[in-house]
């Protein structure tokens, strides 16, 4: 379970870093237009194109290690004040639905690219088919759920093991999953 969850926070680490270097190249690409349009009125063609595409796959990229570092908004005050029994009660609550939501994110994703390919959506400049893409994006949301499922686990392991979520999730060797 340790060598799952150490490849698994690995490969979503992996995932963020190609999601923010295409959210450089986006940017990138987005200010050349904006210069190329004011210093010589020829703009870059497409660039909303692949903005409109990849943008789903740079998100979607970096949701893994969001899940898999805990980075997500949540506030802590009651389980502070509760003690560690409840604090860990309520982690495998958020964890639990967090789990819910992830899935039926990437469940809703299957139906929409199957309906986009169905309908042969392409963009309108490029004339790129939009399914790919989406699919790449669904694939990440899927590895997402994934994720979280193992971040639940570690957080019933937790709440029955009394081991530290935090130790466990960020690879402490002395943590026992």
């Amino acid at each position: 379970m340790q060598l799952i969850w150490k490849r698994s926070y690995a490969l979503a680490r992996v995932l963020a870093l190609v999601g923010f270097t295409g959210l450089l190249v986006l940017a990138l690409m987005t200010t050349s237009d904006v210069l190329m349009r004011w210093l010589f009125k020829a703009p870059l063609q497409g660039v909303n194109d692949v903005s409109s595409v990849v943008m789903a796959v740079v998100i979607s990229a970096c949701i893994p290690a969001n899940l898999a570092m805990k980075q997500n908004i949540r506030v802590e005050v009651f389980g502070s004040i509760a003690g560690p029994r409840t604090k860990a009660l309520l982690e495998v609550f958020s964890s639990a639905l967090t789990f819910a939501l992830i899935a039926l994110m990437a469940w809703q994703f299957v139906g929409y690219v199957d309906a986009l390919k169905e309908n042969g959506d392409r963009t309108w400049v490029l004339g790129w088919k939009v399914w790919p893409w989406w699919s790449v994006a669904t694939v990440m949301l899927w590895l997402a759920a994934f994720v979280q499922a193992m971040v639940l686990i570690i957080d019933i392991s937790s709440l029955f093991g009394g081991r530290d979520t935090d130790a466990a999730l960020h690879n402490d060797p002395s943590s026992l999953l």
